[in-house]
């Protein structure tokens, strides 16, 4: 053990200034572990903490917005079907009324068609009876004239007696 101790020797190592610096350095870290690493690390284990519990609460928050949007969007499926099942049955009203209007304007376009067809069917009828009455009174005086150039007085009588009865 003596050549180690002579080592030491020529190194200028002195024990007892050594185990002062041993003390020295033993009570200077107990001294910054009291004042320095034991707040410095209960300062980071809060803020570990505390942002432990945003996190928690934002991943919470985020789980209610996508609940409340899921909400929101079966809401807006259920409107939409709805307003498409209003707007079908209001297309198939309106096809209905256009329907009937339809009907009946053919209806009313046929009853018209029928009267205008009647009355122009009994005015055609009275035409027809007017020309024949006036035909034969157009023949009746183109027959007179003709009788009356061509024969006596006494057989324009006769044919004229003839003709008007």
């Amino acid at each position: 053990m003596e050549p180690i101790l002579d080592f030491l020797y020529s190194l200028h190592f002195h024990p007892v200034v050594f185990a002062l610096q041993l003390i020295l350095f033993t009570a200077f870290h107990y001294a910054m572990r009291a004042t320095i690493y034991d707040p410095l690390l209960k300062t980071r284990n809060e803020r570990d903490a505390r942002i432990d519990g945003l996190l928690a609460s934002a991943e919470a928050s985020a789980a209610n917005a996508k609940a409340i949007k899921q909400r929101y969007d079966e809401e807006i499926k259920a409107q939409r079907l709805a307003l498409a099942h209003q707007l079908k049955e209001a297309i198939d009203k309106t096809e209905g009324q256009v329907a009937e209007t339809m009907q009946a304007a053919r209806d009313e376009a046929g009853r018209v068609t029928e009267e205008a067809t009647a009355r122009l069917n009994a005015e055609e009828e009275q035409l027809k009876a007017g020309m024949d009455e006036q035909s034969g009174v157009i023949a009746l005086a183109v027959a007179r004239k003709v009788v009356r150039n061509s024969l006596t007085q006494d057989a324009q009588e006769r044919v004229l007696a003839q003709l008007k009865g």
